[in-house]
């Protein structure tokens, strides 16, 4: 068997009793975090750029678009959807083990597809969750062959996100459109020709602009079509990893290990995700969060500070704070992947939210007064630990103060609770409808597994003053 096919047949044999409780639980914050960030970004000028577009295509109703109950084809929903979501860069993160050494790179974003896909098909809450712990489970899978998210694509100037995200959701896809393992093998295979993203969107020597916000949902969008098109008998090239000048050659110049994707699964990877608690890149957590336990614990004023000094690890500091255009960021999003603009407003506000990226806090002069204070340096040290930080602030008066961070909250050994995750989701949907349909969302997505129709939660994401569209 190929490649595909074994991946075919892992995604179309698993069943939801298999799933251990603390899996389906995961899937449910995970779920309850997507959308809640998903309606973060839905006031978001990408947001609205896309779905200006959708109205123009007139495209089937099949799948709601968050917020305006806009109703298109579970393609463009899924790209609608998939870019409010990645527009905060506030998604969760996935890791292959519970210390989190490697970053596995993808995020939940992979939830959005799923449910474009299953209200199309009035997938049942139970195949929901399957699909989405299956999603969870084979990124991490392909991510791991790859070398996790500091692996080899990047080396090669690939971004290893999409060079797996359509063939994984091909596959999930697939199996809720119903196809048998030969069209999800297939699905695979031509979804995994198609989509290959070069690093230059999040290149940590380039202004980072709005095409971030299709990395994955672009790559999902393939992917289903991929699904789509296999369901009508069209077909790929099964080898599409280890062929000649497939996946793995050209993409991971041979480094790829296929043996990996051979294997069984031995645990469930989804129970070591991180839920963000900052909306920024999430190397950057711990620092992040060393500054404001700081500031807050010794009441800090931003006037007050003379120096502030960060150590992160050597990753942290090539991708957020090497280059020019870390130290002034021109757009909202060079701003979020900026140690000194986050650590300024961090400062500033005693805060690191959504509110923090608008236009008017990045041409706030007092920010960028402060980011010049702000020094950053690579520790060796810290390259063992996952957005570990540590700060060191001086007063003006010779005071220091310094805070050490290794596991900021939401790291899976110092996860957020399931209060945090709700008031998570609570302070963006909370902006967009009242306290009872927000209680409403939460109380359908605790008890997913029990709807016959995922239709019926889908529906309830949609802003009481939106008229839904056509």
């Amino acid at each position: 068997m190929t490649i595909a096919e074994q991946l075919a047949r892992e995604a179309k044999r698993l069943t939801f009793h298999e799933l251990p409780q603390d899996v389906v639980r995961q899937v449910k914050r995970s779920v309850l975090d997507s959308v809640g960030i998903g309606f973060g970004g839905y006031l978001s000028e990408p947001s609205q750029i896309i779905q200006s577009l959708i109205r123009e295509l007139k495209e089937p109703a099949e799948s709601t678009v968050f917020g305006s109950g806009l109703r298109t084809s579970c393609l463009y929903a899924t790209l609608v959807n998939g870019a409010m979501a990645r527009y905060l860069d506030y998604m969760d993160t996935g890791f292959l083990t519970k210390e989190a050494r490697i970053t596995m790179g993808h995020h939940g974003e992979s939830v959005i597809p799923i449910l474009a896909v299953g209200e199309r098909q009035h997938s049942t809450g139970q195949e929901v969750i399957t699909s989405i712990a299956l999603a969870y489970e084979l990124l991490n899978k392909v991510a791991d062959s790859m070398g996790g998210n500091r692996g080899v694509p990047l080396r090669r100037g690939w971004a290893p996100e999409t060079a797996r995200t359509p063939c994984v959701m091909a596959l999930v896809a697939g199996r809720l459109l119903g196809l048998n393992e030969e069209q999800m093998a297939n699905a695979l295979a031509i979804a995994g020709c198609f989509n290959l993203e070069p690093g230059i969107l999040v290149s940590p020597n380039e202004e980072i602009t709005m095409a971030r916000n299709l990395r994955f949902p672009y790559g999902a969008y393939n992917g289903i079509l991929g699904a789509l098109l296999a369901r009508k008998g069209f077909k790929g090239p099964l080898n599409v990893f280890e062929g000649h000048h497939g996946i793995a050659e050209v993409v991971t110049g041979g480094e790829m290990d296929l043996e990996k994707l051979s294997q069984p699964r031995k645990e469930w990877t989804i129970l070591n995700t991180w839920i963000k608690n900052f909306p920024v890149d999430g190397n950057m957590e711990g620092p992040l969060e060393a500054t404001l336990t700081l500031v807050k614990e010794h009441d800090i004023k931003p006037d007050e500070i003379a120096q502030v000094r960060i150590k992160t690890t050597s990753h942290d500091y090539r991708r957020h704070a090497s280059h020019p255009t870390r130290r002034y960021p021109k757009t909202k999003y060079t701003a979020d992947h900026s140690l000194y603009y986050t650590t300024a407003v961090a400062i500033l506000d005693r805060a690191v939210g959504p509110e923090q990226f608008s236009e008017e806090k990045l041409r706030d002069l007092r920010v960028q007064k402060l980011a010049d204070k702000v020094s950053v340096e690579p520790d060796p040290k810290l390259d063992e630990f996952t957005f570990s930080g540590i700060v060191e602030i001086t007063t003006n008066k010779g005071n220091k103060y310094r805070c050490e961070v290794l596991q900021p909250k939401g790291h899976p050994m110092n996860p957020m609770s399931a209060l945090d995750v709700e008031e998570k989701f609570r302070s963006m949907a909370g902006k967009l409808m009242n306290e009872k349909q927000v209680k409403q969302i939460v109380d359908t997505v605790h008890n997913l597994e029990k709807l016959d129709d995922i239709g019926d939660m889908v529906r309830l994401l949609v802003i009481p003053e939106q008229i839904p569209q056509t």
